[in-house]
């Protein structure tokens, strides 16, 4: 057994210590990236792009933030039904799939239904 000397324990039981604090940081840092999160549902729908670009925009989410997210939440409420799309940790909006509405309550515009048939927005305030 070879014997290990003091430097090489203490440069060791620094790297241990150095790499310790990098995880608890790294645990620590808030995610800043928008998200798009399924949330189960009964019925799902599948939006045409014109149908997302419609319900986000009435949501209130920019052209930027519809390019970015308008995919994921397509898919997810073509895959659970329902998803919700966090930005900064704040809900900015849920969208669920209920026959042929999308129900969408918004932190910034409230709540309204998108009819998927007639494909016009209508409020139910």
């Amino acid at each position: 057994m070879k014997r290990v000397g003091f430097k090489a324990a203490a440069t060791d039981a620094l790297f241990i210590i150095l790499l310790s604090s990098a995880m608890l940081a790294m645990a620590g840092c808030a995610v800043t990236e928008p998200q798009v999160l399924p949330i189960s549902n009964r019925e799902v729908a599948a939006l045409s792009a014109e149908d997302v670009v419609q319900v986000m925009l009435r949501a209130g989410f920019s052209d930027e933030q519809i390019l970015q997210l308008g995919t994921d939440l397509r898919n997810e409420l073509a895959r659970s039904g329902a998803a919700q799309i966090n930005v900064e940790d704040k809900v900015e909006a849920i969208f669920a799939v209920n026959g042929d509405y999308v129900y969408v309550s918004s932190r910034l515009r409230g709540s309204f239904l998108y009819d998927l048939r007639k494909k016009l927005a209508t409020d139910n305030q």
